[in-house]
């Protein structure tokens, strides 16, 4: 029964006080990591695609991630047209 106890005890102590933490990123680091992100579905989905087909294509997906980024904490409404805009121009 003490060894239970103290089992309990060292696991407490583990958890709360040796599990080494979480690195959290910034605000600035997360929205990179999303524009990262997006251009890179942007080139791998219009790879191959010309004319017509690449607009509308490249317009659904925009279209797409702007509604994400509208439910996303990390950007608001500004931020989420300048990331669009830099999507659509491709820098």
């Amino acid at each position: 029964m003490e060894y239970i106890i103290i089992f309990i005890l060292l696991g407490f102590i583990y958890l709360f006080f040796i599990k080494p933490k979480k690195q959290l990123k910034s605000k600035r680091q997360k929205q990179t990591e999303i524009f990262e992100n997006y251009q890179s579905i942007l080139n791998k989905n219009l790879k191959g695609l010309d004319g017509e087909e690449l607009k509308s294509k490249k317009m659904m997906l925009l279209k797409s991630f702007a509604d994400e980024l509208n439910r996303n904490l990390f950007f608001d409404e500004d931020e989420t047209r300048r990331l669009i805009q830099k999507l659509i121009n491709g820098k």
